[in-house]
């Protein structure tokens, strides 16, 4: 047992005016970039309890989160554990949930057992409000918000700036936790 404070569970939430399975699909898609999950592209083994996922870099080069599926219920319930390669922190729980609510779904971003001060949760807390505005914004119109584009775009070309601990090779899957 860990004697570190954890912060109390956070949660973010939008109503998106779309379809479940049209939110559903956006948010596991690894078939592209990611503009709401700030431009990083899923690499998983499988999406499914026991996979192993990393957030990297449009090029493949680098990645800025890796863990493992916990739990994974289309179109409702996908819960991971979450760690920043940056970071020397412990993995953290993320848990994206889906309901529908009448011509709308309720989407809600739940971050768990974050080191309370730690690096990690400011990056959470800063991250949680930005990623579902922005998720709210793509599913609704195609694009993110005006000024994700541009700190996306600025984003871009910090790329080769990017810490040798975010480097591919570093993060095989699995072999994180």
């Amino acid at each position: 047992m860990s004697d570190k404070t954890h912060s109390e569970k956070q949660i973010y939430r939008v109503l998106i005016k779309a379809p479940i399975e049209t939110v559903w699909s956006e948010l596991v898609s690894t078939a592209s970039p990611r503009p709401f999950f700030y431009d990083a592209l899923c690499d998983a083994d499988q999406l499914a309890p026991g996979g192993s996922y990393r957030m990297v870099s449009k090029d493949k080069k680098n990645a800025f989160v890796v863990g493992e599926v916990l739990e994974f219920k289309p179109p409702h319930l996908y819960s991971q554990t979450f760690k920043f390669t940056t970071n020397d922190d412990p993995p953290c729980k993320v848990t994206y949930t889906l309901k529908e609510k009448d011509d709308h779904v309720e989407f809600s971003l739940i971050t768990e057992n974050i080191v309370a001060g730690s690096k990690s949760e400011k990056s959470m807390a800063d991250g949680g409000k930005w990623i579902t505005e922005n998720f709210k914004a793509y599913v609704e119109t195609g694009k993110v918000t005006f000024g994700a584009r541009m700190m996306l775009g600025m984003m871009s070309l910090m790329g080769a700036m990017m810490p040798k601990a975010t480097r591919i090779e570093n993060w095989p899957h699995g072999k994180h936790q």
